[in-house]
């Protein structure tokens, strides 16, 4: 009797045990909301202030911005034209596929029957009719009508069977057309797509031409280069005290054990070193060269807190990975990443580029502890 009080108890009290479980993680997921929508709200404010800072730009600089903004939707939009034919090229190489090894079972199909009825029409139907009427051994009558009932069975399993070959054949024969079809849509979106990015990128050229009247001597250059460099302080402070703000449900570890450790953002020849003076200013961060388009990889775990066109620096992306370690990705032709996306070490965050008005394709890459920036070939894998 106990037993049984005991066993209905824990039947009464299991669905309760259930839903605290569900509510656990409904709450999970909610406060995963609430935190992701406080800091693009957050950054947003940060965004609104850097704004207002951009009105005072020149128009040159204003409408550089618009244009390599313009350049990313564009170059975004015909990367995924280019993944849809590569995708579509390699289905429709799988249906033809398909369909040569379906007409070589079509040829073996009808060669096999063909066989079955060039015998049947040497042979006769006199010759089943006399075994009928001559064949005085029952046994060897029986065997032979057994004989002649598999070989119809036979014909008719061929019959079939190329039936189905050639049911399957009109429906790959289908498919085939409609990719093909759908195959030069593509490509023909393709071509306007590419005629409208190498018109957006010659109008930005022009746009880079005007700046370059306006930064026409040595200290109008370093002037330039220094508002870019206190800009991206500016900013890379502001989010650093965003992030300080936020108590996150899933903190990060930061990358202090990995000194050493961490994959290259791109493969590429380093142009410029950290450290090293350039145009009068000390550069905090690496120049990797590199192909446009080309993906860009994060260094490690993290979240986005930043992506969007700085003054000197273009499209920006930058990455928290906890404990006050941040990556900084720019220059970049497009951002695959939003504010508040989770991304892996390894994963594509962007393509690389040429934003901010520079003069070829190059990924700048820097590293910051505590809003400082830290030397990226030491903490990068040898």
């Amino acid at each position: 009797m106990i037993k049984q009080s005991v066993f209905i108890g824990l039947i009464l009290f299991a669905p309760l045990v259930w839903s605290d479980s569900d509510l656990s993680i409904e709450e999970e997921k909610e406060s995963a909301k609430v935190e992701l929508a406080e800091l693009k709200n957050k950054i947003k404010q940060l965004q609104s202030h850097l704004s207002g800072k951009q009105k005072q730009q020149s128009n040159a600089i204003k409408n550089l911005r618009s244009a390599e903004k313009k350049i990313a939707i564009a170059s975004k939009i015909l990367k995924s034209t280019n993944n849809q034919i590569k995708r579509k090229e390699r289905q429709l190489s799988k249906l033809k596929t398909q369909q040569k090894n379906l007409n070589k079972d079509k040829n073996k199909q009808t060669k096999i029957l063909e066989e079955q009825l060039r015998n049947i029409y040497i042979n006769g139907k006199q010759e089943y009719l006399q075994l009928l009427l001559n064949q005085q051994d029952p046994e060897k009558l029986g065997r032979m009508l057994v004989y002649y009932d598999y070989m119809n069975k036979a014909r008719q399993k061929q019959v079939n069977q190329l039936q189905q070959t050639l049911k399957e054949l009109k429906t790959i024969d289908l498919a085939i057309q409609n990719d093909i079809k759908e195959l030069a849509l593509l490509k023909r979106s393709k071509q306007s797509e590419t005629k409208q990015l190498l018109a957006l990128k010659s109008k930005r050229q022009k746009l880079i031409n005007d700046l370059a009247k306006e930064i026409n001597s040595t200290n109008d250059q370093l002037t330039e280069l220094e508002i870019n460099a206190q800009e991206l302080q500016q900013l890379i402070d502001s989010v650093q005290e965003t992030i300080e703000e936020m108590d996150f449900s899933q903190p990060l570890e930061g990358l202090k054990q990995l000194r050493g450790k961490l994959a290259w953002p791109a493969k590429g020849k380093q142009l410029k070193s950290f450290g090293r003076s350039y145009q009068g200013q000390k550069a905090n961060g690496i120049l990797i060269a590199g192909k446009e388009g080309t993906e860009i990889n994060a260094i490690h775990h993290g979240r986005i807190v930043y992506a969007d066109w700085l003054r000197g620096f273009g499209l920006l992306l930058i990455i928290d990975h906890g404990e006050g370690y941040m990556s900084l990705y720019g220059y970049n032709q497009a951002l695959y990443k939003d504010i508040g996306d989770w991304v892996e070490a390894g994963e594509a965050v962007s393509t690389l580029g040429q934003s901010g008005g520079q003069k070829q394709p190059a990924l700048y890459f820097e590293l910051r502890h505590q809003g400082s920036p830290v030397n990226p070939s030491k903490w990068l894998i040898n």
